[in-house]
């Protein structure tokens, strides 16, 4: 991997990162900052091109992500049940499960634009999204297996939210709790994801025929719309 740092006139420092496994560039924004994933074959003068075509979407990726912070009042909608942040007058941080719906509590008079109170929240969140990530994804993912006559190994939940599907060459699944955030057509196309590593490991061309097919013709699409949706946590 190589990365460069560049400085943009609108959008301050760029992180470049090249990677061989890449295809295609990625645009993202991280605490302020926009993130480029990019191939080896990539020049830093066609991403800066590619920067100035996109200026307009990157403009409100960039704006997405400086305003995603969580605060009293936000409702999220997870695949089985609903998240409300609330205030009270204690100082307490509490995440309370009632009717279907997660109460995250926090102080009246915090901060909530800084990312300790965005990681607290997150914390708060993970065990009753990885309680249902652990019901309803190894079923998932079964169901899916059966279909398309694919074997692996086994199936375990993780935390990553930057990685939210693995399979290994032992054909050891793992996916993410934060899967639970997404709507369901890119929950299985994780899933499926992962299953098209079962004949192909590598993101080559053979791959993506396996993936695209297994997706109903719609892998770019569906990767574009994961890699365009806003998680709540950071």
């Amino acid at each position: 991997m190589y990365q460069t740092i560049t400085t943009d006139t609108e959008f301050g420092e760029v992180v470049i990162q090249q990677r061989e496994t890449v295809r295609n560039i990625i645009f993202r924004v991280r605490n302020g900052r926009l993130h480029i994933t990019a191939p080896t074959t990539a020049t830093i003068a066609s991403i800066g091109e590619l920067i100035e075509k996109k200026r307009a979407t990157l403009r409100r990726l960039f704006q997405r992500g400086s305003n995603n912070y969580l605060r009293p009042g936000d409702i999220i909608h997870t695949h089985d049940f609903t998240i409300v942040i609330e205030t009270h007058d204690s100082d307490k941080y509490i995440g309370r499960m009632a009717d279907n719906t997660l109460h995250i509590t926090l102080p009246r008079h915090d901060n909530y634009n800084v990312d300790t109170i965005q990681r607290c929240i997150a914390r708060l969140a993970g065990p009753f999204l990885k309680h249902a990530a652990e019901r309803f994804l190894p079923a998932r993912l079964d169901h899916w297996a059966k279909i398309l006559r694919c074997n692996y190994r086994s199936v375990s939940i993780s935390y990553g939210v930057k990685r939210l599907g693995v399979c290994n060459s032992r054909r050891e699944i793992k996916l993410s709790y934060h899967l639970m955030l997404l709507p369901d057509r890119l929950i299985d196309y994780v899933i499926l994801h992962e299953l098209a590593h079962l004949s192909e490991m590598n993101h080559g061309p053979k791959f993506h025929e396996i993936c695209n097919r297994y997706c109903g013709g719609n892998e770019a699409a569906l990767q574009k719309e994961l890699r365009l949706f806003p998680f709540p946590f950071r």
